[in-house]
């Protein structure tokens, strides 16, 4: 055997030996992908399981809180609805001179004069209801904090 013949079988050695360490390597990451891969799979389930309990124990926690909400509110929207908003320091400034009453007191209707227009009373009503509304979901989500021993 020859020198050339020697190196050339040194070579075709090397290549099998490297070709043998790269498809042992390769077959070792592969085989560690596809566990990593499942072991990920197996999480998202258990994620999207945990999830699911979760998101239902919301529902449950914002169904309490929109109950206790509404509950507080329905004779709020029933007493801003029934009143009428008037003219007064509230809506226009201070009043000028006052108005001496009558011979007929205090108790007879009202003059249209001293009831705010239509549009403005409806702006005012919603702007009230909304205002009631915030405060109510604040009342409802506090109640909730303090009877689940939330509060630290």
């Amino acid at each position: 055997m020859n020198l050339s013949s020697k190196i050339g079988l040194a070579l075709m050695l090397a290549a099998a030996g490297a070709a043998y360490h790269h498809h042992v390597y390769q077959s070792g990451y592969d085989t560690a992908v596809a566990e990593r891969a499942a072991r990920d799979g197996v999480a998202v389930l258990h994620r999207t399981a945990d999830n699911v309990v979760v998101a239902d124990k919301q529902a449950a926690i914002n169904s309490i809180l929109t109950k206790v909400k509404n509950e507080e509110l329905a004779p709020v929207r029933e007493r801003i609805v029934v009143e009428r908003v008037r003219v007064g320091t509230g809506i226009c400034g201070p009043a000028g001179a006052a108005d001496p009453e009558g011979a007929a007191g205090g108790d007879s209707t009202d003059p249209p004069g001293r009831l705010v227009r239509s549009d403005v009373e409806r702006d005012i009503r919603a702007l009230k209801l909304a205002v009631e509304e915030d405060l109510a979901t604040g009342r409802s989500c506090q109640a909730f904090v303090r009877e689940n021993g939330l509060v630290p």
